[in-house]
């Protein structure tokens, strides 16, 4: 199964632990790490995340996040898709989502991912037939239920 983790869930960890929902998120996070690492689901990654990420002020966050995003991704959407891409995401941004939302979301549409993962409140109101929105602990709650 494809996944596809969005730029906040990336930054989770390097959040304000001291708040229980923020900690939890991280706590689940994790574990979705090592289950990439150990090949129970295949990871996706962008060049929307990319850019994204290439913002990060803090250079050891950037750094970080970048090694384990080439180190892990089975599968890297490129900007060769980009019309495709653009018009899914144009669908996307029509039902109020942000733009650089859309254009993840519409990434992880293209290579197939059955769940997005991610903490923003706001995008896990998008709702769609092709894709799982989630967050990291909805991610682990239901792997577990299905037995993966």
């Amino acid at each position: 199964m494809r996944i596809y983790l969005d730029n906040c869930s990336y930054n989770r960890p390097y959040d304000d632990q001291t708040q229980m929902r923020i900690y939890l998120e991280t706590q689940a996070k994790l574990h979705i790490q090592d289950m990439i690492r150990q090949r129970q689901v295949e990871l996706v990654t962008s060049y929307v995340l990319d850019f994204e990420n290439s913002n990060n002020r803090s250079m050891q966050k950037k750094m970080a996040i970048e090694k384990f995003m080439k180190e892990y991704a089975s599968l890297y959407v490129s900007n060769k898709n980009s019309e495709k891409i653009a018009k899914i995401a144009d669908s996307i941004i029509d039902t109020g989502i942000k733009e650089k939302d859309a254009y993840h979301v519409a990434c992880a549409l293209i290579a197939g991912c059955g769940y997005f993962v991610t903490t923003d409140d706001r995008l896990l109101k998008y709702q769609s037939e092709k894709i799982k929105l989630v967050t990291p602990g909805e991610f682990i709650r239901r792997m577990e239920a299905d037995g993966s």
